[in-house]
C-alpha cells in the first residue's frame, strides 16, 4: 500500500524549487559569455607576464569526436526522456482530475505538488533539446539525474513500507489511483535510469604533442581517436561508478605493458599549465596578513596554507559537503542493523517476514550509497586535490628557483659527519638556509609530497566530529545515560594524545632532518662518483652515508614505536568506552545485555575511526605545516631584479663607483645595509668599480687566480649583490628563448639588442642532443649559421669523431666529453644565440694553444661576433691583448688596471700575468698581422683536421639515409606483470631469518583470530540472555574481552615493525654498494634522477615508511579476510561462496593496472628529478640567455607526463574500491537475506555474520596497496643486480709499500669502451723509467684520457698489458690499485664542509702538513712573504675550518685544481697523473705550479696531459697521440730539432715569440 504521499510530493516540489534557485545562481552574468572554458583573472596579471607560459589551446579539455553524431543521439534520447515525463505529467492531472471528481480532498494536494514538479522536469528537459554548449547539457541533465533519483527512491521507500503496520491516512487510495500511482513510479524509474546514463558531452581527441615529450609521442601504440579522459563527458551513473576508468582497465588487458601515450589524456583542469597558472595568479592577489585576531607572520606556513585553500576553494567545499553526507548515512548503516537484530528478537520464528526484507533493503542502499559516497570523496581527496596541490606547489617551487638568486652557489652546507655533531653544527635555522641545492630538491619531491598527502586527511577535519556528535545520539539512545560514562573515558584520553603528537612531530622532524642530510650527502656523492672511484674511496663513502642512515633508522625505529603505542592507545580507548559503557550498563544499571543492543553497541569500535583519525589527521596537519613552512619561506627568499621585455632602451655596460659581492643568504640579506662593512665574514667583494665596456668591441678581464673576475661577470648578469653604487647592462629577459623559437629571421636581424649570452667557467649542458638542445638551445635552425658556429668552434673534427655527429646525445654534466669539447659545444652556444652581449668566463683554458689561437681569430674576433659586444674573461692575455679595445686587470678584488691595450702593454701589470720571458709585447705588436696570417695558414695546412670544415660540411650535406642516433642514457627499464617471487623472497629475506618469520606467524594468526574472538565472544556475552546457561558475572566477560581486543593487536606492530627496519638497512646498504661499485659506464648510461628517485622516493616514501605497514596489514587483513569468509561460508552457505570467488576474480584481474600505473607513476617521477637537478645547477646560465620561460615549459610538461599515471592509478583503484564495495554490501545485505529466511539463526549469531560481513571489501584492497608499494623494492632491486666493476682485492696483493720505484710499462695495449664500440687505443708500446716526467700531447680525440683513465681501470685492456714496477696492473685488485695511484683530473672534484675535510678526508695529516701543501700550491703564500690583511678579502685558505659549499662552488676552477694538486702532495704516490690539472690557473701561478710539481714528486714518475706547451717542454719525454695511437715519443728536444715532427708543428704554430721561448726551455739552440 502506497504511504506517506503529501510527505512525498512536498520533497519533491521542494527539491525542483532548489534545482530551479541553482540554475538563477550559476546563469551567466551580463557581460560574460558562458563559456567551456575561461580565461579567468587576465585583469589582475601584469601587462607582460615572461612566466605565464599558458596558452589557450593548453586547457580545453579536448576537440568533440563526431560531434553532429553525439548531437543527434542525444536529441534522440532527450526526446525519449521528455515524453516519459510528459505521460507521467499526464498521469498525475489525471490522478489530479479523479481524486476532484471522488472529493478525495486528502490527495489534492498531493497531486497538484507532483504536477508542480512534473512540469519542472518536462520544461528542463524540453529546453536544452538542442543545446548551444556542452556545459549546459551536462548541468542539465545532472539536475534531471537528481531530481528522478529522488523521485525513485522516495516512491520506492514509501512502497516497500508495509502498510498494516504504519497509517498516514484515514482515507484509503482507489484502485484505479493505485494502478496510476504504480505507472508512474515505473516511468519515474525508467527516466531516472535514462538520465543517469545519458553521457554529459561528446569523446574527445587531443593532440599528444601538445602535452608529451617527442620520445613519448613516437612510443605511442593506443591510436584511438577518444584520448582524452572519459570523466569531461560521463555520465553521472558513470561518474559515481567511476566507469569511464574501464577503458584504461582494458587497455592494460589488451598487451603485456602499458606506455604513458596510450593512456588516455587528463582533462584539462588537471593539466599542469592550467593549475600553474591560477596559483600564480592566487600568489599574486591573495595574501594573508591577520587572520581572526592572530597576526599571521611571514614565513609561518599559513599564508601559503591559506593561499592553497583559496585555489582549491571548490574542490573543498565539495570534499565538506561529501564529508557531511557520509557521516550522516554512516550511521544509516548500524541503525538498520539494530532494527534487525531487534527484529529477529522480537519474531524468532520469522512469522512476518516483511519488516525484514524492508530492513535489508535499507542496510544495503545505506551500505551502497556509504560506499558510493566515499568513492566519490577519496576521488576528489586524491585523484583530483592531491595531484592538484602537488603540481601547484612543484610549479611555484620552480619558476621561484629560476627568479631566485643563486646563492646554493655561493653558500656553504653546515658540517656534516666530520666529528661534529650535526646538532652543534646546524641549528634550527639551517633548515631555513637552502645553502645546499640537495635541500631545494627536498623542497620539491618531500616537502611536496607531504603537504599533498595531507588531503587524503584533511576531510577528517570536517567528517569526524559530526560522527562523534551523531554517535554520540545514537548511542544514547541505547544505552541511556551509560554512553556518556563511555565517552568520558575518551575525553581523557585527549590530553595523552596531545602529548604523543607533540613527541611524533620532535621524532618526524628529527627523521627529516636526518633524511636532508642523507640525501645531501648521496647527491654529492653521484655527483662525484669519478672523483670517489680514482681515490678508491668507496667504501669510506659508503661507512659515512650508512653512519647517517642509522641516525635516520632510528628516528625512523623511533617513530615507529611511538606509533605502535599510540595505535594501542587508540585501539584501548574505543575499547575502554565500550568496557566502561558495558559495566555500568550491566553492572551498576542492572540492565540485561541484550544481542540488538550489544552488536549495535560495537559503534564504539566504529567511532574508533573517528575517536582515533582526528589526532592522526592533526599531527599530519603539524607535520604538513612544517613542509608549508619551509616551502614558504623559499618562495619567499630573495630574487635577481625582474627584466623588462625586449624593445626598450637598451643601457650601455658600466659599474659606477660599484661595490659588489656574492649573492648571500636571504636570511641575511635583509640586514646587509649599503657599506661593504655589512658583509658577511668570509664574503668577497669586489670594491669601487668604475669602468665602461665599449659598446660592440672585445673587452678582457684578466687577474691572477681569485681576483674576482666571475664575479664581475656575475654582477653585470645581474646574479650578485650590490653594495654600492650601480651596475649597468642589458638582460635577456626570462622568455627571450620562447620568444624566437618560432620564427626564423633573416641573417641581418639575427642580432637582438639587449640580449645576452654566457658562457660559464664550468660548462654546463643538458643531457639531450649535442645540436638541438646544447647548440641551438631551442632557436630555430639556420642551417649557414649553424654551420659556421660549428666551424668557428672548432667542433667539426669532434662531430665527425662521434658516430652520430651533432646528433649524439650528451651525457649527464657532460660525461661523454672531454673537457675541451664541454667549453666548445658551450661556447657554440653562445656563438649562434640571438645574443648582442656574449660573456665568456675562462673558455679558452680547456683547450690546447693550437685551439685557443683558433677560437679567438676565427670565433671571437670572426664574422660571428661583429658588431657584438663581448666580455671575455681570460688567462690567455698575450693571445688576447692584440684584439681587446678594453682592458681589466683584478686583483683580490680591486681594479689594478682599466683602459685600452696600448696603455697596459706599457703598464707593468702585464708582466704579472704572463709567463717568464714573454713579457715584451713589442715583438708581438710588430708581427700581430703577419703572425696571424702565418699561423692561420699554419692551421689551414695542419695535418690535424680539426679546422679542415668544408670537406665535412660537405659530407654531412650528402648523407641520405641516416639512421637513429645512439642513446647514451636509455629509458628506464619497467618490469612487467605481476611482482616476481624474488622480489616478495628478497623483501621476506631482508626482514629476518626463521626464528624471526616463526614468531612473526605466531603472532600475526593470534591477532587474526581476534577480531573474530571478540565478537564471538561479545556474541556468547549477550546471547547468555537468552539461553538456559548459568550466568556469569558481567565482570567476566568484561576481562576476556578486554584481553583479546588489545594485547594481540599491539604486540603484532611491534614484531612487524622490527624486521621493518632490519629490512630497510639491509636493502639501502644493499643498493648503496652496488652503485658505488657499479662500473663507470653504468653512472654515465644512467642518469642522477633515476638513482635519486630510488635513494629518494623509493625509499623514503615507501619502503621505509609505508611498504611494511602495507605488508603487515596485507597479512593481517588477509587471515582477517579468510577466517571471515570461512565463517561467513559456514553460516551462509552457497551465495557467500560465489561472492567470494567473484571478488578473487575481480581482484586478480584489475590489480595489473593498478601496478602498472604505480611502475609508470615511479618512471615518470625520474626526469623530474632530473630537470630540477638541471636547472639547479645551471640557473645563472638559463636566466643569462632568457630560458626560463622555456624550462618553466619543459618542466610542465614533465610534471603532466608523470601526473597522468597518478591520475590513473587512483582512477583505477577507485573503479576497483566502489566494485569491492558494492559487492560487499551485496554479501551485508544477502547476509541479513539468509538470516531472515533461517530460522535456526538467533540474533546473536546474525549480529555476528552481519557484523563481519561489512569487512571484506576493506580487507581485500588491502592487498592492491601492497602489490604497488612492492613496485618499488621491485626497482631498488633492479639496481643492487647491475654488473659491478673488478674485484676490490685480488690475491695475493701487491707489497704494502708498491709501487717503490714508479717504473711503466706499456705493451700492446688495445682499449675499447664496450664489445660493441670501435677500438679507442691501438696497440699502445711505450716504457717509462722511475721518476721521469712524460707530457701527453694530442687533440682532442685522440686518447689521452682514455689512456689516462686505464690506468686506474675505468676501461679494462681488450688485449696487452700495463705494468707498474713489474706488477700486471689487471691482476690488481681496485682498491689496492686506485689507492696507490693519483690523478688531479681536468675536472677538480671536491665535497662540501670545511677546507680541512676536502683536503683531508679521514683525517691523516696534522694541520701543518696541510698548511705547508697549501703553500706549496701557492695558495697561501709563504711564510717569509707579507700578506696584506685589511679584514676585506682574507685569504679563506689560511684557516682549515673554512666552509666548502655542495661541490665546491664557492672556489673558482682554478683554485679547485690547487686543492686537488694540495691534495696529491699530502698524498705523495709514487706514480701521479695529471689531466689538464691547471688549465683554469693564471700563467704565472701555472709556473710556480711547475716549480713545485718538480720539487714535490722529483722521486714520483709524472704523466701529464697539458695543452699549455710550457707545462711539459722541460719534461724528460713528450708523447704524442693521434687517433689513439703512438705517433712520436722522444723528449722535446730530440722532437723540436726535427722540423718534420708533429711536437715541432705544434709548437711552431703558438706564435713566434713563444716558439722562440719554448726552443730555449727545451735547451734547442
Amino acid at each position: 500500500m502506497v504511504r506517506f504521499q503529501l510527505a512525498t510530493a512536498i520533497a519533491l516540489a521542494s527539491s525542483a524549487v532548489l534545482s530551479l534557485a541553482f540554475f538563477w545562481l550559476l546563469k551567466p552574468r551580463e557581460g560574460k559569455l558562458k563559456l567551456p572554458i575561461t580565461a579567468e583573472g587576465e585583469d589582475d596579471a601584469p601587462a607582460h607576464d615572461p612566466f605565464d607560459t599558458t596558452r589557450p589551446e593548453d586547457v580545453i579539455d579536448g576537440e568533440p569526436i563526431n560531434e553532429e553524431g553525439f548531437w543527434a543521439r542525444i536529441c534522440l534520447r532527450k526526446t525519449v526522456l521528455s515524453f516519459m515525463f510528459a505521460i507521467i505529467l499526464a498521469i498525475q492531472s489525471t490522478s489530479l482530475a479523479y481524486s476532484i471528481y471522488l472529493s478525495l480532498t486528502a490527495f489534492v494536494a498531493t497531486y497538484a505538488l507532483n504536477i508542480v514538479f512534473a512540469v519542472y522536469l518536462t520544461c528542463i528537459s524540453v529546453r536544452p533539446l538542442f543545446p548551444d554548449s556542452t556545459s549546459s547539457h551536462a548541468e542539465t541533465m545532472v539536475h534531471l539525474s537528481v531530481l528522478t533519483f529522488l523521485a525513485f527512491v522516495s516512491l520506492g521507500t514509501t512502497a516497500l513500507i508495509p502498510e498494516d503496520t504504519i497509517s498516514t491516512s484515514d482515507e484509503d487510495l482507489p484502485p484505479f489511483l493505485k494502478v496510476l500511482w504504480n505507472v508512474v513510479f515505473v516511468f519515474y524509474t525508467g527516466a531516472c535510469f535514462l538520465a543517469v546514463r545519458m553521457p554529459l558531452g561528446p569523446a574527445l581527441h587531443f593532440p599528444p604533442s601538445r602535452i608529451y615529450s617527442e620520445k613519448t609521442v613516437a612510443a605511442i601504440s593506443n591510436m584511438a581517436p577518444d584520448n582524452v579522459s572519459g570523466e569531461t563527458g560521463a555520465s553521472v551513473w558513470d561518474t559515481l561508478l567511476f566507469s569511464y576508468s574501464t577503458k584504461t582497465i582494458m587497455l592494460g588487458g589488451a598487451g603485456d605493458s602499458l606506455d604513458i601515450g596510450d593512456l588516455p589524456i587528463v582533462p584539462g583542469r588537471m593539466r599542469a599549465t592550467s593549475l600553474f597558472k591560477n596559483m600564480r595568479r592566487t600568489l599574486r592577489s591573495v595574501s594573508l596578513k591577520k587572520f581572526l585576531f592572530w597576526d599571521v607572520n611571514p614565513g609561518s606556513g599559513w599564508e601559503l596554507a591559506y593561499r592553497l585553500i583559496r585555489v582549491n576553494a571548490a574542490l573543498l567545499v565539495v570534499q565538506a559537503c561529501l564529508s557531511v553526507a557520509i557521516a550522516v548515512i554512516f550511521y544509516a548503516i548500524p541503525w538498520f542493523l539494530r532494527r534487525i537484530v531487534l527484529y529477529l528478537e522480537e519474531d524468532p520464528l520469522r512469522e512476518d517476514r516483511r519488516w525484514g526484507w524492508f530492513y535489508s533493503v535499507g542496510m544495503f542502499v545505506s551500505t551502497a550509497a556509504s560506499h558510493i559516497a566515499a568513492g566519490q570523496l577519496w576521488s576528489v581527496s586524491t585523484t583530483t586535490l592531491q595531484a592538484g596541490i602537488k603540481v601547484q606547489l612543484n610549479s611555484i617551487l620552480f619558476a621561484k628557483t629560476l627568479v631566485r638568486k643563486d646563492v646554493a652557489s655561493s653558500a656553504a652546507l653546515p658540517s656534516k659527519d666530520k666529528g661534529i655533531p650535526s646538532d652543534v653544527s646546524s641549528n634550527k635555522s639551517d633548515e631555513d638556509k637552502f645553502s645546499s641545492k640537495a635541500q631545494i630538491m627536498t623542497l620539491m619531491t618531500t616537502d611536496v609530497n607531504r603537504v599533498s598527502e595531507f588531503s587524503n586527511h584533511l576531510f577528517t577535519l570536517v567528517d569526524a566530529p559530526i560522527e562523534i556528535c551523531i554517535g554520540a545520539v545514537f548511542l544514547y539512545s541505547l544505552l541511556g545515560v551509560s554512553a556518556y560514562f563511555g565517552l568520558a573515558v575518551a575525553c581523557l584520553f585527549i590530553p595523552v594524545n596531545h602529548y604523543a603528537s607533540k613527541v611524533v612531530v620532535g621524532a618526524q622532524g628529527g627523521l627529516m632532518k636526518a633524511r636532508d642530510e642523507r640525501v645531501a650527502l648521496t647527491n654529492e656523492i653521484l655527483g662525484a662518483i669519478r672523483m670517489l672511484k680514482f681515490m678508491a674511496w668507496e667504501r669510506s663513502f659508503e661507512k659515512r652515508v650508512l653512519r647517517i642512515r642509522s641516525k635516520e633508522l632510528k628516528y625512523q625505529q623511533l617513530n615507529y614505536a611511538i606509533e605502535v603505542l599510540w595505535n594501542a592507545l587508540w585501539s584501548l580507548s574505543p575499547i575502554l568506552v565500550t568496557l566502561v559503557a558495558f559495566y555500568h550498563y550491566a553492572v551498576v544499571r542492572e540492565e540485561v545485555l541484550t544481542p540488538s543492543i550489544a552488536f549495535t553497541s560495537v559503534l564504539f569500535s566504529a567511532m574508533r575511526y573517528a575517536l582515533n583519525e582526528l589526532p592522526e589527521t592533526l599531527i599530519n596537519m603539524l607535520q604538513s605545516l612544517v613542509s608549508l613552512r619551509r616551502i614558504e619561506k623559499y618562495l619567499q627568499s630573495a630574487e635577481v631584479n625582474s627584466v623588462p621585455p625586449i624593445g626598450g632602451s637598451v643601457p650601455p655596460i658600466a659599474f659606477e663607483d660599484a661595490t659588489v659581492t656574492w649573492p648571500q643568504d636571504p636570511a641575511r640579506s635583509k640586514a646587509a645595509t649599503a657599506s661593504a662593512s655589512a658583509t658577511p665574514k668570509n664574503k668577497f667583494i669586489l670594491m669601487d668599480l668604475n669602468l665602461q665596456l665599449p659598446k660592440g668591441e672585445l673587452s678582457l678581464v684578466c687577474g691572477k687566480l681569485g681576483s674576482g673576475k666571475t664575479l664581475l661577470l656575475l654582477a653585470l648578469l645581474g646574479e650578485a649583490d650590490f653594495l654600492t653604487g650601480q651596475v649597468l647592462c642589458p638582460r635577456s629577459p626570462p622568455d627571450a628563448i620562447a620568444s624566437f623559437a618560432t620564427v626564423l629571421p633573416q641573417p641581418e636581424e639575427w642580432i637582438v639588442e639587449g640580449v645576452c649570452a654566457y658562457v660559464p667557467q664550468s660548462a654546463w649542458l643538458r643531457n639531450a642532443s649535442i645540436k638541438a638542445e646544447n647548440i641551438l638551445f631551442n632557436l630555430p635552425f639556420d642551417p649557414k649559421r649553424y654551420q659556421k658556429t660549428v666551424e668557428v668552434c672548432a667542433l667539426v673534427s669532434d662531430l665527425n669523431i662521434l658516430e652520430d655527429g651533432d646528433e649524439s646525445e650528451i651525457g649527464e654534466r657532460g660525461v661523454n666529453l672531454s673537457g675541451g669539447q664541454k667549453a666548445r659545444v658551450s661556447l657554440a652556444r653562445a656563438v649562434y644565440s640571438r645574443a648582442s652581449i656574449l660573456l665568456l668566463d675562462d673558455v679558452l683554458s680547456a683547450v690546447d694553444a693550437h685551439t685557443a689561437h683558433h677560437l679567438y681569430y676565427e670565433c671571437l674576433k670572426g664574422d660571428l661576433m661583429r658588431g657584438r659586444t663581448v666580455v671575455l674573461v681570460s688567462h690567455h692575455v698575450q693571445l688576447c691583448t692584440p684584439g681587446a679595445s678594453y682592458i681589466v686587470a683584478l686583483d683580490n678584488g680591486r681594479v689594478l688596471y682599466r683602459g685600452d691595450r696600448d696603455t697596459f702593454k706599457a703598464s707593468g701589470v702585464l708582466s704579472t700575468l704572463v709567463q717568464s720571458g714573454a713579457t715584451d709585447p713589442t715583438d708581438t705588436v710588430a708581427t700581430e698581422e703577419g703572425a696571424t696570417l702565418t699561423e692561420s695558414e699554419h692551421v689551414a695546412s695542419s695535418s690535424e683536421p680539426v679546422y679542415d670544415t668544408s670537406l665535412a660540411a660537405v659530407e654531412t650535406d650528402v648523407k641520405v639515409e641516416k639512421k637513429a642516433p645512439r642513446k647514451l642514457i636509455e629509458d628506464e627499464a619497467r618490469a612487467v606483470g605481476r611482482i616476481s617471487l624474488d622480489v616478495w623472497v628478497t623483501y621476506i629475506r631482508a626482514c629476518g631469518g626463521n626464528w624471526y618469520w616463526l614468531l612473526f606467524g605466531v603472532v600475526m594468526v593470534l591477532a587474526a583470530v581476534g577480531p573474530v574472538a571478540e565478537k564471538g565472544w561479545l556474541s556468547i556475552w549477550s546471547g547468555a540472555s537468552e539461553s538456559d546457561r548459568a550466568p556469569r558475572t558481567p565482570l567476566f566477560y568484561i576481562g576476556v574481552y578486554a584481553v583479546v581486543g588489545v594485547v594481540l593487536a599491539t604486540l603484532r606492530f611491534f614484531v612487524l615493525y622490527m624486521g621493518s627496519i632490519h629490512a630497510s638497512h639491509i636493502l639501502y646498504q644493499r643498493l648503496l654498494e652496488t652503485v658505488l661499485f657499479a662500473k663507470i659506464r653504468f653512472h654515465d648510461t644512467v642518469s642522477r634522477g633515476r638513482l635519486l628517485n630510488r635513494f629518494g622516493n623509493d625509499f623514503q616514501g615507501i619502503i621505509d615508511s609505508s611498504l611494511s605497514d602495507s605488508f603487515g596489514r596485507s597479512i593481517i587483513h588477509g587471515l582477517s579476510m579468510v577466517t571471515t569468509l570461512m565463517t561467513i561460508i559456514y553460516l551462509g552457505g552457497v551465495p557467500f561462496l560465489l561472492c567470494s570467488l567473484l571478488i578473487g576474480m575481480l581482484y586478480f584481474n584489475c590489480n595489473r593496472i593498478s601496478r602498472d600505473m604505480r611502475r609508470l607513476d615511479s618512471i615518470t617521477r625520474s626526469p623530474l628529478y632530473s630537470i630540477y637537478g638541471e636547472t639547479i645547477a645551471g640557473v645563472t646560465t638559463i636566466r643569462a640567455f632568457g630560458a626560463s620561460s622555456k624550462f618553466l615549459r619543459d618542466m610542465l610538461r614533465c610534471v603532466d607526463t608523470n601526473t597522468n599515471p597518478f591520475y590513473w592509478r587512483w582512477g583505477v583503484t577507485r573503479w576497483l574500491s566502489v566494485r569491492f564495495n558494492l559487492l560487499s554490501a551485496t554479501v551485508v545485505a544477502i547476509a541479513a537475506l539468509v538470516a531472515i529466511m533461517t530460522p535456526t539463526i538467533d540474533a546473536a549469531l546474525a549480529g555476528f555474520m552481519l557484523t563481519f560481513a561489512s569487512t571484506i571489501s576493506s580487507d581485500v584492497r588491502r592487498f592492491v596497496g601492497l602489490e604497488q608499494a612492492m613496485v618499488a623494492l621491485e626497482r631498488v632491486k633492479e639496481y643492487t643486480e647491475i654488473p659491478r666493476e673488478a674485484a676490490e682485492f685480488v690475491e695475493p696483493r701487491p707489497p704494502a709499500s708498491w709501487p717503490t720505484k714508479g717504473e711503466i710499462e706499456c705493451e700492446g695495449l688495445v682499449v675499447r669502451y664496450a664489445p660493441e664500440l670501435p677500438d679507442v687505443l691501438h696497440n699502445l708500446n711505450f716504457t717509462i723509467k722511475s721518476g721521469e716526467k712524460v707530457g701527453i700531447l694530442g687533440r682532442t680525440g685522440s686518447g689521452k684520457s682514455t689512456l689516462a683513465l686505464s690506468f686506474f681501470r675505468f676501461v679494462e685492456a681488450t688485449e696487452g698489458y700495463i705494468r707498474v714496477d713489474g706488477i700486471d696492473i689487471a691482476k690488481v685488485g681496485l682498491t689496492d690499485l686506485r689507492s696507490k695511484l693519483t690523478i688531479i683530473p681536468q675536472d677538480p672534484t671536491i665535497m662540501s664542509g670545511t677546507l680541512r675535510s676536502t683536503l683531508d678526508v679521514f683525517d691523516e695529516y696534522e694541520d701543518a702538513e696541510i698548511y705547508e701543501a697549501l703553500r706549496r700550491v701557492h695558495l697561501i703564500p709563504s711564510e717569509d712573504s707579507i700578506e696584506e690583511d685589511n679584514g676585506v678579502n682574507v685569504n679563506v685558505f689560511r684557516d682549515l675550518d673554512s666552509s666548502v659549499s655542495e661541490a665546491g662552488e664557492n672556489f673558482s676552477t682554478g683554485r679547485k685544481q690547487l686543492i686537488c694538486m694540495a691534495r696529491a702532495i699530502l698524498k705523495r704516490s709514487k706514480v701521479l697523473i695529471m689531466d689538464e690539472a691547471t688549465a683554469s690557473v693564471d700563467y704565472a701561478t701555472d709556473e710556480l705550479i711547475g716549480e713545485t710539481i718538480r720539487h714535490e714528486f722529483v722521486d714520483s714518475t709524472i704523466l701529464t696531459i697539458a695543452h699549455r706547451l710550457r707545462t711539459v717542454i722541460d719534461y724528460n719525454r713528450v708523447m704524442l697521440l693521434d687517433e689513439g695511437r703512438l705517433v712520436e715519443f722522444d723528449s722535446p728536444a730530440t722532437l723540436l730539432s726535427n722540423s718534420d715532427s708533429k711536437f715541432y708543428s705544434l709548437c711552431r704554430a703558438t706564435g713566434k715569440d713563444e716558439f722562440a721561448v719554448l726552443k730555449k726551455l727545451a735547451g734547442v739552440s
